[in-house]
């Protein structure tokens, strides 16, 4: 992942983002939306919901960082988190279209885009530890397009 320092490469990266999102959902044809995906028993379509929705949490992890702080829960609390995520990805995207998750996608993003500009410029280095990972700012507006890439990797095709 490319280093963000500034809120035009942090505009950038979500706009990078949104296209690559976009090709991907839009390259999945009807069968392939409902197959099931590589990733804890979602479907390629479950993925997409997920991707979206969690493009939203950017503002979270933005106003922790700055303050150099993190979300690093134990490790059986995440594993109730794990859990409780598949369920709610499961729930909540029911009857979801690709059509509703670009929305949904857009929506989310451009909630994250309104948190650039609370960021000071001596802040974009600043970080903490988001679930077992140390992240700066800059690299909480990079986040995106990067688990765009890694489920991705995981949806099947053909």
């Amino acid at each position: 992942m490319t280093e963000i320092t500034n809120a035009d490469e942090a505009r950038a990266a979500i706009a990078q983002a949104r296209a690559e999102f976009r090709e991907l959902v839009q390259g999945l044809s009807d069968a392939e939306w409902g197959r099931k995906s590589h990733n804890s028993g979602w479907t390629n379509g479950q993925l997409c919901w997920h991707i979206a929705f969690t493009a939203g949490g950017g503002g979270m992890r933005v106003s922790r960082l700055r303050q150099g702080k993190g979300f690093d829960p134990p490790g059986p609390l995440m594993a109730v988190l794990h859990l409780l995520s598949e369920w709610i990805v499961r729930i909540r995207s029911r009857g979801a279209t690709p059509a509703t998750v670009l929305a949904l996608f857009d929506e989310t993003c451009t909630r994250t885009e309104t948190a650039i500009d609370t960021v000071a410029d001596d802040e974009w280095g600043n970080s903490g530890v988001f679930l077992g990972e140390t992240i700066s700012v800059g690299d909480a507006f990079g986040f995106i397009g990067g688990h765009v890439a890694e489920h991705a990797a995981e949806m099947r095709r053909g």
